[in-house]
């Protein structure tokens, strides 16, 4: 088995179909498997996704498997690693599609033939919750297409990632699971990036990320760079701290609540790696705390903007 497309859903009942019909319809020259992982949703997803795997030409290619008690996205999508046989893995939410039937054959044989790489992922075009389209592209900047650990993080659109199949087991547990993920896997090979859009991102009320707040989801990245400094050699301190405090300023202007809880954690951060950090680093997360905390009016941008560029020059650029 070369390749096994691994699917986590959870009360995706009006789209993990369509989810199923774009990874059933890719035309590859190598075996694949899907496998499909409901996590207990309260919705008709599971009687959905039976009766389209019954009656698709190729639904004996999913093992379909509904747990009996929600496992959370995490462990789901660990449960559904464990289950993969293939070489490698290529990933799809059932709230996602992929659009292009060759997706498949296209990263793989990028992977074969360059097996210093440890990941491959595409560009995505978005829809709303009734596949409108909102964005023909997501990625429009003229970025590089190869990268390695200290080019991270990155936007990498999950639903189009296809990697080597690991023990993921020690994968770190963050809110942002994809971007720790593709940190985790930079130490074994780069990652590289074809500017072909092969799926589709739907943006809709139910979504794990687009459901949330602003404020929300600033901390969710915030939540995910602190995990981060786990992965990432001493070097990398300094840009990792830097996305830390400019996350805070942002959510700062957002929620008062949520920047003090937050604030506590990046202390506590601190604390832990401190003795691992150069003198010149500690001097600016000092001051960055003492920066962060001057009483000012949130709603004035200006002082955001100012806060941000001044955390840029001292971490980053």
């Amino acid at each position: 088995m070369l390749v096994s497309i691994l699917m986590i859903t959870y009360n995706h009942e009006k789209y993990v179909c369509k989810a199923l019909e774009g990874v059933l319809n890719q035309m590859c020259d190598f075996d694949f498997e899907v496998v499909l992982a409901n996590d207990n949703s309260t919705d008709n997803s599971d009687l959905l996704i039976k009766e389209y795997v019954s009656n698709h030409p190729k639904g004996f290619r999913v093992k379909y498997s509904n747990h009996e008690k929600n496992k959370g996205m995490y462990d789901n999508f660990i449960w559904a690693a464990k289950q993969c046989r293939g070489k490698y893995i290529a990933t799809c939410e059932g709230d996602d599609y992929w659009t292009d039937p060759l997706k498949l054959q296209k990263q793989v044989d990028f992977l074969e033939a360059n097996p210093d790489y440890e990941v491959c992922f595409t560009n995505i075009r978005m829809v709303d919750e009734n596949d409108v389209i909102t964005k023909e592209a997501l990625i429009t900047d003229n970025r590089k297409t190869d990268y390695i650990k200290k080019d991270l993080p990155i936007w990498a659109p999950t639903l189009t990632r296809v990697y080597k199949n690991r023990n993921f087991n020690n994968l770190p547990k963050a809110p942002g699971m994809d971007t720790a993920m593709l940190l985790w896997q930079s130490q074994y090979g780069k990652i590289k990036f074809l500017n072909e859009v092969t799926g589709t991102y739907r943006v809709h009320e139910g979504g794990i990320y687009s459901s949330h707040s602003e404020a929300k989801r600033k901390e969710q990245i915030l939540l995910t760079n602190l995990a981060c400094l786990n992965l990432v050699e001493t070097s990398l301190y300094s840009k990792y701290f830097g996305l830390i405090f400019k996350k805070l300023v942002e959510v700062r202007f957002l929620d008062a609540s949520i920047f003090k809880k937050n604030k506590n954690l990046v202390k506590e951060a601190f604390q832990t790696y401190k003795a691992q950090l150069p003198l010149g680093l500690k001097f600016k997360i000092h001051f960055s705390f003492l920066l962060i905390s001057i009483p000012f009016i949130e709603s004035n941008k200006q002082i955001k903007d100012f806060l941000i560029k001044v955390l840029n020059r001292l971490f980053i650029y």
